[in-house]
């Protein structure tokens, strides 16, 4: 009672008190993503009086996700993410409503009809393509969504609501260069995963311990107080065996285990490193003696400062040569390209970690513009900018401005909108395309998008001719029950752009007398019909992973 009675005066400050509190209460929410953000804002959600929400995110909880999804704890690595964090939410509060799915968002269960029951929709993912996805159900439904991103420091809140504001899709968005964090631990393929890798190897080994984007802190128990030659032997001996025994890391096909580098080429002994160029490559033997005479200076200049942190600068030439041994020695065990040290201190200097506090920031910006959408006050709705201040200073800096005006020519909100119902099993993609789309709605060559499987309706094409003679259903073409295509076509006389709802219904019958039912839907509304389909298999969309971020160069 204490807490509510808090909520009731806070809240007061709306000029609403008591009524505001209820609608908060009764505000049926759908957060999808429990990770990083996700975490966050469903504790912040529930601790500002909403009590009816529903989380949706396809992960289990990885050793990696403890240290900045603080909702999750080691006994919980292995389980989903919803499930624990809707878990951990109801123990904070016990009255509210909170329903937990281990899902694909892009999933046929999660489509038009489970979207259009919420009042508001909040996006905490990571991952660009399940975001758009998001967004355009959100559009065709029109439900508000709130739409939060971080990106190392800085981050960004944006409401969207069709014909209002923007949509995601109103203005293109580049896709991050994003990597999971149990790869770059366990499993790395990539060179910029070992230098992600080494990275985090440096600030454990001379950084500040408490640094919150020490994501990696657990990449290995080493540390600086450990003889140089010692030190080789745990990271590319000792560990690389430990990972090479995880059977089931490698069990998967393709995958290849490590390979320890033998200890006699550890050595580093008679190599001459000032000579060694830093555009060419370096050869095992003289990784070691970089990294063993790196090592020793950094070790020097850490007692020089009573162990105070060194901060990773990649024009330090001392952190940036062990950082390049080290990525490139791991490259070597995992079987990756060796880069040059050129471009392992170009790619190294580009590289912003996860800030778990970014999170709580942007998930706090989230429920206050909540807060408005509630009370029916979405003129009031900004666009929140998290960032750090300019010149390398240490300030922060927060700016609000007005939401975007919606693009006329954005391929999502500014296409019309149809609902088919139809038998998906029993309807072959040619019939939909000649029945439907070019005799009905007048197109000539359209082209679909269906959960970013794209399929040309090109009738010269040999493999589109086997394709038309599929079912809809079928796992090459994947348009089933909620599914949502965007159709376009330049040369039809209908709309230039399309986005079509489709249900899956038993009593239509392409043979019968019953094929199909469509409705064109000018507003881009949405309403699903009461059957639901069964649901199809989804592939994994990546909702909301922990990543590490390349900025783009010259950012």
């Amino acid at each position: 009672m204490g807490r509510e009675k808090h909520l009731e005066n806070v809240l007061g400050a709306w000029g609403k008190g008591n009524d505001m509190l209820q609608k908060c209460k009764t505000a049926k929410l759908l957060v999808v993503g429990a990770g990083g953000i996700g975490c966050e804002l469903l504790k912040t959600l529930v601790l500002s009086g909403f009590r009816d929400i529903e989380i949706v995110d396809l992960d289990t909880i990885d050793v990696s996700n403890l240290n900045r999804q603080f909702l999750f704890r080691r006994q919980h690595v292995g389980q989903p993410k919803a499930t624990v964090a809707a878990e951990a939410a109801r123990v904070m509060c016990p009255d509210a409503r909170i329903v937990a799915y281990q899902g694909n968002i892009k999933g046929a269960n999660f489509g038009p009809s489970f979207f259009g029951k919420f009042d508001i929709v909040f996006n905490a993912l990571d991952n660009l393509e399940a975001r758009r996805h998001v967004n355009m159900i959100c559009v065709s439904v029109e439900k508000p969504l709130i739409d939060g991103g971080t990106q190392g420091y800085d981050g960004q809140v944006v409401t969207i609501l069709k014909g209002k504001s923007a949509c995601y899709d109103c203005e293109p968005k580049a896709a991050p260069k994003g990597f999971p964090v149990c790869t770059i631990r366990s499993t790395p393929d990539k060179p910029i995963h070992c230098i992600v890798w080494s990275k985090h190897l440096f600030g454990l080994l001379f950084g500040d311990k408490n640094d919150p984007s020490a994501d990696l802190n657990n990449v290995t128990d080493a540390s600086s107080d450990m003889d140089g030659g010692a030190l080789l032997k745990k990271l590319f001996v000792d560990d690389i065996e430990t990972s090479r025994a995880m059977k089931d890391l490698w069990d998967k096909p393709g995958a290849k285990p490590p390979v320890p580098i033998p200890l006699s080429e550890l050595t580093g002994q008679g190599v001459v490193t000032s000579t060694l160029d830093v555009q060419g490559v370096w050869t095992i033997k003289e990784l070691s003696a970089v990294f063993l005479e790196r090592y020793s200076a950094l070790q020097v200049r850490s007692k020089a400062g009573k162990g105070a942190p060194i901060e990773f600068d990649k024009d330090d030439d001392d952190a940036m040569n062990l950082v390049t041994a080290a990525s490139n020695l791991r490259s070597h065990c995992y079987a990756i390209e060796l880069l040059t040290a050129y471009r392992v201190q170009d790619i190294a200097g580009n590289i912003i970690p996860a800030i778990a506090t970014t999170n709580a920031i942007i998930a706090g910006a989230m429920v206050m513009e909540c807060f408005k959408l509630v009370d029916g006050r979405f003129d009031d709705c900004r666009v929140f900018y998290r960032k750090r201040a300019p010149g390398g200073t240490r300030g922060e800096v927060f700016l609000q401005t007005r939401l975007d005006e919606p693009n006329p020519s954005c391929v999502i909100c500014g296409r019309g909108a149809a609902q088919v119902t139809i038998n998906t099993h029993k309807t072959t993609l040619g019939f939909f395309l000649d029945r439907i789309l070019k005799k009905e709605m007048q197109m000539s060559m359209p082209s679909i998008d269906v959960n970013a499987n794209f399929i040309e309706c090109d009738p010269d094409d040999d493999s589109f001719r086997l394709r038309e003679k599929k079912f809809l259903s079928d796992a090459s073409i994947k348009i089933t029950h909620n599914s949502m295509l965007a159709v376009e076509d330049d040369s039809q006389t209908f709309r230039g752009s399309l986005t079509i709802t489709v249900y899956h219904s038993d009593e239509f019958d392409p043979e019968g007398d019953k094929p199909f039912d469509l409705k064109i839907v000018a507003s881009g509304a949405s309403s699903a019909p009461a059957q639901e389909g069964a649901a199809a298999a989804a592939e994994d969309d990546d909702d909301d992973l922990e990543i590490i971020v390349e900025k783009p160069a010259g950012a």
